[in-house]
């Protein structure tokens, strides 16, 4: 049997809970499942303190170590790929996982570009619906959709 590997995330996605409420979650893209990982606070601050704290065990100043820990919110989604599937099932209470062989359809749209007052080029956040028998999971997310069709055609076919 094939062992599970990450192929890779689709970060700082909102998984729809309402009409203007959304939780914060990554998708992580395996060979065999979509993990969604929902966003700890907790699991955030203590991912910025071992950062500040590797950067001061090189002897770097207080200065890079606040940059170090700031830095985390940029690259946090990183951190799955080095993970194994089911630590990431596990690391936060409501994770769960999505079966391909559980999915009816799945709809990936791309956000509305536009340009605001100043000129400036604006997008929309891309959306991403996954139907199931038993639920429908909107998901919004802003980044590359190129990396995201990759990833979900690579799992469940061409999207």
């Amino acid at each position: 049997m094939e062992e599970e590997k990450i192929l890779g995330v689709i970060p700082y996605a909102g998984l729809k809970k309402g009409l203007f409420k959304s939780e914060s979650c990554n998708l992580v893209v395996t060979n065999k499942r979509v993990i969604v990982a929902k966003f700890s606070m907790d699991v955030y601050k203590k991912e910025a303190q071992e950062r500040a704290e590797e950067t001061k065990q090189e002897g770097r100043g207080r200065f890079k170590q606040f940059l170090s820990s700031a830095n985390t919110m940029a690259t946090f989604h990183k951190r799955y790929l080095d993970m194994l599937p089911e630590d990431i099932l596990k690391e936060t209470p409501g994770t769960f996982a999505i079966e391909p062989s559980t999915v009816v359809n799945i709809q990936l749209k791309e956000g509305r570009s536009y340009r605001d007052e100043d000129d400036f080029k604006k997008q929309d956040p891309h959306s991403l619906l996954i139907v199931m028998p038993e639920a429908k999971l909107q998901f919004n997310f802003s980044g590359d959709i190129g990396n995201a069709r990759s990833l979900l055609s690579e799992l469940f076919g061409k999207i």
